[in-house]
């Protein structure tokens, strides 16, 4: 009886280490076909673009061309929103940096708050809420001339017919 403990350690350890071995090689199997599933759903798409290059060539009607673009744009958009990628809100929206780039300030003509967004460069977008890319944006700034309080200066006044 002495002989057992050992014997089920050894026994337990065997079978620890195949089932290590075996979650890596499904780990493995899943990682190779975890794209599958969406890549199936991409050459319907790819389809419509071959579709497209066809009209293209074949100097088919331009609205029918524009109206197939159209189309695979969106397939595109639908795709990557059952995979959980969202766009990110732009303009209008306060800057912010974790998701947006800010490119550019421009002084604001309608005359938007400093930090808003006024100009989408290049759209951003998240995957179950981490940013795949950050939004390219402009965002506003005050004007310097012009001052936000009622009254203004003789300086302010030359500048409020710009306006």
């Amino acid at each position: 009886m002495s002989d057992a403990p050992p014997e089920q350690y050894l026994r337990a350890a065997a079978e620890l280490e195949n089932t290590r071995k075996r979650l890596q090689r499904e780990h493995q199997e899943r990682s190779r076909y975890a794209a599958e599933a969406t890549l199936r759903q991409l050459l319907p798409i790819v389809d419509s673009l071959s579709q497209a290059l066809v009209a293209v060539d074949n100097q088919s009607d331009p609205q029918a061309v524009v109206k197939g673009v159209h189309l695979i744009y969106r397939q595109l958009l639908g795709l990557l929103e059952q995979s959980g990628v969202k766009r990110i809100a732009t303009i209008g929206e306060r800057f912010n940096p974790h998701l947006h780039e800010a490119v550019a300030q421009v002084e604001s003509e309608d005359h938007a708050a400093d930090g808003t967004i006024v100009e989408e460069v290049q759209a951003g977008y998240t995957m179950h809420d981490n940013v795949l890319r950050p939004a390219m944006v402009k965002v506003a700034k005050q004007s310097q001339t012009s001052d936000s309080r009622p009254q203004t200066t003789a300086k302010g006044d030359e500048n409020s017919t710009d306006v």
